[in-house]
């Protein structure tokens, strides 16, 4: 599956913004391309912090905002807790099934219906050096394909590291490791799009050597995507390109 260039063309212009504001602006322009108009990047609550230094971006309908905070739903709708069930994107009804919710969770899914949030797509980023965010965006009822999915999901990660960036005092402080001098030269091919064998040619090492150094820093960042080590590596300033 060969990537939009529209996506390409968007994470271009990443640089070009000097807010975080600018930036989540401009990603939920994006989801609108596939029928999302309304988003958040949540970190997941963490007792140290606020709940109001969890969220980096916000934007729901106000109602909806403020029915979801008073009935404290955040730690019971199904859409957040299907995050202990997987690492992969999924959608608002996908996350129903990941447990036996009672009536009354599931019904926060269907509430949000009421407020005009007729579907919905999670993105889980897990960082070694920030936790765990989500980045979910909801709007008309819709089907994704497959590539709709990826697409959406290779933005929100370069989305939710970029606001990041603009935000640092949002972002939470955690030790991380150190990558070794192959596993750094690898990410740094891999975040140009080079393959494992391409990586092998280049560095004169083999394609199941090279796949080995990106895997090992997968799990040093405890993330389950080469995507996801790229972003945290390049946040952590362990690579550049």
């Amino acid at each position: 599956m060969r990537a939009n260039p529209v996506v390409f063309d968007w994470i271009d212009r990443l640089e070009e913004f000097k807010s975080a504001d600018e930036t989540w602006l401009s990603f939920l322009s994006f989801a609108r391309r596939y029928g999302f108009s309304y988003g958040a990047i949540i970190d997941l609550p963490n007792p140290k912090r606020g709940a109001a230094k969890n969220v980096l971006s916000l934007t729901w309908p106000d109602a909806w905002r403020k029915r979801y905070a008073a009935g404290k739903y955040l730690g019971r709708d199904p859409s957040v807790r299907a995050l202990a069930h997987t690492r992969e994107p999924y959608t608002w009804t996908e996350g129903l099934k990941f447990d036996d919710y009672s009536r009354a969770e599931r019904n926060i899914v269907f509430e949000a219906r009421d407020y005009g949030l007729h579907s919905g797509f999670v993105v889980p980023i897990a960082g070694i050096r920030t936790g765990t965010a989500v980045v979910s965006i909801a709007g008309d009822e819709n089907e994704l394909s497959r590539r709709d999915r990826a697409e959406l999901h290779f933005a929100a990660i370069y989305a939710q590291a970029c606001i990041r960036a603009l935000a640092p005092d949002k972002c939470r402080d955690v030790d991380r490791p150190c990558l070794s001098l192959r596993e750094r030269e690898c990410l740094e091919w891999a975040a140009m799009g080079k393959s494992d064998w391409e990586i092998g040619e280049i560095l004169s090492i083999s394609a199941r050597t090279a796949g080995s150094h990106i895997e090992r820093a997968k799990q040093k960042y405890g993330v389950a995507t080469r995507i996801q080590a790229v972003v945290i590596a390049l946040q952590c300033g362990s690579i550049s390109v």
